[in-house]
């Protein structure tokens, strides 16, 4: 089972060279099983990703927010496995893809796409 402090690494590994993620995170919240790094995004009013684990439960959020509303992940529960949310809408998708399990990097590529969308659509 992987800890709190290899997720950590993964999730500054996975943005470090993305120059749009602001750092440090404006959220670092460690306790003794579960970590949550919240990161501004740059250019985009409101946006930030959030990432969060629980290495008791296993339970896994990539979320990335504009407004209070998430507009693209994917999770992980335990119970009921992975699944994402379609941009831009956030909707739940359980489609075979959609439960498709995914690195901290793989979801960062997703969102370097929509941001790469939204800027070319100005």
């Amino acid at each position: 089972m992987r800890g709190i402090r290899e997720f950590e690494e993964e999730v500054f590994e996975a943005i470090r060279t993305r120059k749009y993620v602001e750092l440090p995170p404006v959220i670092w919240e460690r306790g003794v099983a579960t970590i949550k790094l919240r990161f501004r995004i740059r250019g985009v009013r409101g946006g930030f990703l959030q990432f969060y684990y629980n290495q008791e439960n296993r339970k896994l959020s990539l979320a990335f927010v504009i407004g209070n509303n998430r507009v693209y992940g994917h999770d992980y529960i335990p119970a009921y496995g992975w699944h994402r949310h379609l941009f831009p809408s956030g909707n739940h998708d359980y489609s075979e893809n959609g439960r498709r399990s995914v690195t901290v990097d793989e979801f960062m590529k997703g969102v370097d796409e929509i941001l790469r969308d939204m800027m070319d659509k100005g």
